[in-house]
């Protein structure tokens, strides 16, 4: 679980950012690496609003699950999930989570995961 990434949101006001993270996440495709620029340029790291997806650790997302406090749910296929999950992972796929969100609990972390 240790190489899971995870996105996490806390209730619905944010549930299209959760998707799109959960889509960042879950890409297809791998990215194409873009060649390499002559000096690296230092970039600033985009503004967090209150309302956007954030990545989380494995032991941050751990500690949270043992709590009680966060829903862990796998956005992979069904076949992929049947194949192998996390623990006590929710299988909603990722293109139906809008659809099923009335499904997940809004007093918890909802924490999105693929492989």
């Amino acid at each position: 679980m240790s190489q899971l990434r995870f996105a996490m949101t806390a209730g619905w006001t944010a549930g299209c950012l959760l998707v799109a993270a959960a889509a960042s996440l879950c890409a297809a495709e791998p990215p194409v690496a873009a060649p390499a620029p002559a000096a690296p340029a230092v970039q600033p790291a985009p503004p967090q609003s209150s309302d956007s997806a954030r990545r989380i650790g494995a032991a941050e997302a751990r500690q949270a699950l043992t709590k009680g406090e966060a829903v862990l749910v796998d956005v992979r296929p069904k076949e992929s999930y049947d194949l192998g999950h996390a623990q006590g992972a929710l299988a909603i796929p990722l293109w139906e989570v809008a659809s099923r969100a009335g499904e997940l609990p809004k007093d918890k972390l909802i924490i999105t995961y693929c492989t």
